[in-house]
């Protein structure tokens, strides 16, 4: 039952560490599809916070399946 655990712990890291690491690139790339400035601002704002928050999640896993080994 602990290698399920470890292995659930290991998809949620990956899936969120890629998730959050390709929401940061999408917000530093440039966005040409509106020509409204606040549109553009927003979506980059959005992109940023969800980047942060998949690199976050990923992170809590890492300590999670520390912990799981011990």
């Amino acid at each position: 039952m602990n290698e399920i655990f470890g292995a659930i712990l290991f998809t949620v890291f990956v899936a969120s560490a890629g998730l959050g690491i390709a929401s940061i690139i999408c917000a530093l790339m440039p966005s040409t599809v509106s020509d409204d400035e606040q549109e553009r601002a927003r979506d980059k704002i959005e992109s940023i916070f969800f980047g942060a928050a998949g690199v976050i999640i990923a992170l809590v896993m890492v300590v999670a399946m520390i912990f799981n080994a011990s």
